[in-house]
């Protein structure tokens, strides 16, 4: 009697676990589906995307020439990136949010001494935008302070607090901060405190369409948008992330750095840009995006890239995933929200 009853309990788990295989062969065939109607819809050959809910991958495609291998330059995708490794240097009490960049950079014009490191790293500032280009138009050669230096040349468009002006050189000013009371360069930062701890092995910053070359790496990286990376580091990156900060078991960030990174920044404030973008999402935060907020919270986090890279969050259904693409983003906007949409109504 026992005997027959442990044969039915074990057919019983064998046919749950079939039908629990079956369902999840059927997720995958209906992602699949929705990215290679994203292919078709925009004509790209070349894409990849992950979807993951922790640290448990629930898809995953390459198409075309596109591998784990394929570095991508992903433009304002860099910025949630920066955003992290600043907020490492404010978990250590070496940066402070609230603090005058002067505190740091004396150097700077009166101008810009006053202006807080939060209102640089959220475009409120009163810094010129993404028009001017200011950083995109420097030597790759200079030092990060000489690139703050010579965009403070730029009178502020704006008092400070006044207006969100997305795109400017805010983040070279930071940059310039982080090196200075780190006593590293940006580069070595990036690698001991976020892509080493993360098992990032290719993602690194240069400019915005060459290439970097680690073995010399510029002085000048433009910040807020010049990093390059393969799909498996930036999931690495975003994983870390939506686990307010923890990755395989080792904190990177602290989840109260997460939470600040994650506060509103442009509420109820006139909003300049950004161009190139498509339809430009709702708010901003610390070094990137909120699409969907609800009261003080954020829901839906992302920071698209103009070359269509677009890496995102979702705290209501705890996925998150990345896109990564080159081509423009305002082009294939449309067919890039309907992807990442769908797969996040699939896998919920």
């Amino acid at each position: 009697m026992r005997r027959r009853a442990f044969l039915v309990a074990g057919l019983a788990a064998s046919m749950s676990a079939g039908r629990a295989d079956a369902a999840v062969g059927e997720r995958r065939a209906a992602a699949d589906a929705l990215f290679d109607r994203f292919c078709a819809e925009t004509g790209l050959a070349d894409a990849s995307t992950i979807v993951m809910r922790g640290e448990k991958v629930l898809h995953q495609r390459y198409a075309g020439r596109y591998t784990p291998q394929t570095l991508v330059p992903i433009a304002s995708s860099s910025k949630w990136m920066f955003g992290a490794l600043v907020m490492t240097l404010v978990d250590d009490g070496l940066l402070a949010l609230e603090a005058p960049i002067g505190t740091y950079l004396p150097e700077l014009p009166a101008s810009h001494r006053a202006l807080r490191v939060d209102a640089l790293m959220s475009y409120t500032a009163g810094l010129v935008g993404l028009r001017e280009a200011l950083e995109l138009q420097q030597p790759a050669g200079i030092p990060l302070l000489e690139s703050a230096l010579r965009a403070a040349r730029t009178p502020l468009a704006a008092p400070p607090g006044a207006q969100f002006d997305y795109g400017g050189a805010n983040f070279q000013f930071v940059g310039a901060a982080a090196e200075r009371v780190s006593g590293r360069t940006w580069h070595e930062l990036f690698q001991a405190r976020i892509a080493g701890p993360l098992g990032m092995t290719s993602t690194a910053w240069g400019r915005l369409r060459a290439a970097p070359d680690p073995r010399a790496p510029v002085a000048n990286p433009v910040l807020q948008a010049g990093a390059w990376t393969t799909l498996p580091d930036y999931a690495a990156f975003l994983t870390m992330i939506a686990q307010d900060g923890l990755h395989r078991g080792r904190r990177i960030l602290s989840a109260r750095a997460v939470a600040a990174m994650g506060t509103i920044m442009t509420r109820g404030l006139p909003k300049v840009g950004p161009e190139g973008l498509g339809a430009q999402p709702a708010e901003y935060m610390i070094a990137h995006w909120c699409e969907r907020p609800e009261g003080l919270r954020c829901t839906l986090e992302s920071s698209p890239g103009y070359f269509g890279a677009n890496p995102w969050i979702d705290r209501t259904t705890r996925l998150h995933g990345v896109l990564l693409v080159q081509d423009q983003r305002r082009r294939i906007v449309d067919a890039e929200t309907r992807l990442r949409d769908g797969l996040i109504d699939l896998f919920a």
